[in-house]
């Protein structure tokens, strides 16, 4: 069998407009739209910087060290790492106006982990980690050491979780105020 193959000369006129190089923003962009993990990143990043397709400045591994401007927010205690100051870290996460009303606190535990995360009400903004554990059981003790250490009893926040999370609450809520979602509203 025999191909034909079809060559293609370019005409150095082509070439006489500048280069539109991927400035931070673009690769930012690029790099989430194709979900791409830290090594392909920077894998990304380096075969554009050798294609001098990069604006200059343009950094590709930030992502390494991503969380250190929100390190600042959290505390480590024993097992228990946990959010110290969840107002500015909205505030930080540019989340807009922090309102305790439109927030959620979801807790959920198995037999790896126990983690308590903050969930908008109206479901567009991403959830907040705001406590995490792997070596902590679930039982009343350490659901209240998690909410005195994420400090509850300044947002009360409406709480939902599994059945398990939401009976051990409600059997000790004599001692530990809390306000629980309301069926109705598909929050239990």
């Amino acid at each position: 069998m025999h191909y034909a193959t079809k060559e293609i000369y370019f005409e150095p006129h082509q070439y006489d407009r500048p280069i539109d190089k991927f400035n931070q923003s673009e690769l930012n962009d690029q790099i989430m739209k194709l979900q791409l993990t830290i090594e392909k990143s920077e894998l990304l990043g380096s075969r554009l910087r050798e294609k001098n397709m990069l604006a200059s400045g343009v950094k590709f591994s930030w992502y390494r060290n991503r969380e250190k401007e929100f390190r600042k927010y959290f505390a480590q205690e024993d097992q228990l790492v946990f959010c110290t100051d969840i107002r500015n870290l909205l505030h930080q996460l540019e989340e807009g106006e922090y309102d305790p009303s439109n927030w959620r606190l979801f807790i959920d535990s198995s037999k790896r982990s126990l983690k308590a995360v903050l969930l908008h009400s109206s479901n567009v903004l991403a959830s907040i980690p705001l406590a995490h554990s792997t070596k902590l059981s679930e039982s009343y003790e350490t659901l209240k050491l998690v909410l005195e250490k994420i400090k509850y009893h300044e947002h009360e926040w409406q709480i939902c979780g599994d059945l398990k999370v939401i009976g051990l609450l409600l059997d000790k809520m004599s001692l530990f105020p809390i306000r629980v979602g309301e069926q109705g509203q598909g929050q239990t």
